[in-house]
């Protein structure tokens, strides 16, 4: 079993790295590889309430993060600073997401024995 942390940056409105990001996740996660989720940047909108309109359909690929339980992904965290430039607040999000500082993170990926950036 391998140490695997993917790091989330992506927008969930410009492409589809999100819905790809949450494949990858669930499929390194089926064949029992330990993950570490972090999203960072712009992919802390990701983990926001989605919003249906008229006007803008969106792919609701987001209610699949709940699926990470299912999947024994545990280990999910969100860039604090990244929440704070975009003044949001963990309490916003859709799924339980601990937030890391600059350091905190540091060491996180320190002890990955591979490092997935998307």
């Amino acid at each position: 079993m391998q140490r695997i942390a993917i790091i989330q940056r992506q927008s969930p409105y410009n492409t589809s790295a999100g819905r790809e990001t949450l494949d990858l996740c669930l499929a390194l996660a089926a064949v029992e590889h330990q993950l570490a989720v972090i999203f960072s940047g712009d992919a802390v909108y990701q983990l926001l309430p989605v919003q249906q309109s008229s006007d803008f359909v969106l792919k609701r690929y987001q209610s699949g993060f709940k699926l990470f339980g299912l999947y024994d992904i545990e280990q999910v965290y969100v860039c604090q600073t990244s929440l704070q430039r975009r003044q949001l607040d963990s309490n916003q999000l859709t799924i339980t997401a601990e937030p890391l500082n600059a350091l905190q993170l540091q060491q996180l990926l320190a002890g990955q024995q591979q490092i997935i950036c998307i």
